[in-house]
């Protein structure tokens, strides 16, 4: 479990298992009113990358 803070006034505002946000949220803090943008740590890959040819 990781802990997320908030970025103005390190409230805890959840704690979530590594790789849970899979898209970007917005949260308000409940004690500072600040809102919080997060981002997945590793965006999920859409395409397969390209094998490249050796000769």
């Amino acid at each position: 479990m990781e802990n997320i803070h908030c970025g103005s006034c390190r409230a805890l505002l959840f704690k979530a298992e590594h790789g849970a946000i899979a898209k970007t949220i917005e949260i308000k803090c409940r004690r500072c009113g600040s809102f919080n943008h997060l981002r997945p740590a590793e965006p999920a890959p859409d395409r397969h990358e390209r094998q490249s040819k050796t000769a």
